[in-house]
């Protein structure tokens, strides 16, 4: 089936213009670190020391969870889209209907995108950063896990569908949609 192929609520919206809209919204994403990192910079510099596992937490109380919210905010009710998907002219509507989606199927959509694979990087990251030179083999498994995540997300955009793994699971769909 051609990735422009009529659908409920506009036509498939082709892999690359999803690509460039959260490349358009993770430059207004980035704000946030670049706003919190300098902060956990001077603490550390301060003398703050915690478990690798409470700043991963932190981590994700202050970044993942806010971005993640954010995201599930524009993509249900009136906006259907973030900013970088209003900027191409996409919209997330319900796959079967073809109608806006709620908060609910939102978060759950933006929670497999973003939070999933953004928690589990962060978790290996700050488990590599404890573990040294000596990666647990839990660790290095979680690795493959995250890049198989991360591989999956990507390829799905590219299928014929051009449904991911988080659209399948969310009960949703991306289309052009023209105002």
């Amino acid at each position: 089936m051609s990735t422009t192929a009529s659908i409920n609520g506009g036509t498939r919206a082709p892999g690359w213009q999803r690509v460039v809209a959260w490349l358009i919204d993770w430059v207004r994403i980035l704000i946030l670190p670049l706003l919190l990192v300098p902060v956990g910079v001077a603490l550390y510099a301060a003398g703050l020391r915690l478990p690798v596992g409470l700043w991963n937490l932190i981590t994700f109380l202050l970044l993942i969870v806010p971005v993640t919210l954010w995201c599930a905010w524009r993509e249900s009710g009136r906006f259907q889209a973030t900013p970088g998907k209003r900027a191409r002219g996409l919209i997330v509507v319900d796959a079967r209907s073809g109608r806006p989606i709620g908060f609910a199927r939102a978060l759950l959509r933006n929670a497999l995108k973003i939070a999933l694979p953004w928690e589990l990087g962060h978790t290996v990251a700050y488990g590599f950063a404890a573990a040294g030179r000596n990666p647990s083999a839990s660790l290095m498994v979680l690795t493959i896990v995250v890049y198989a995540i991360m591989i999956a997300w990507l390829v799905g955009l590219f299928l014929p569908s051009t449904r991911t793994p988080y659209d399948l699971l969310g009960g949703t769909r991306v289309v052009a949609h023209r105002e």
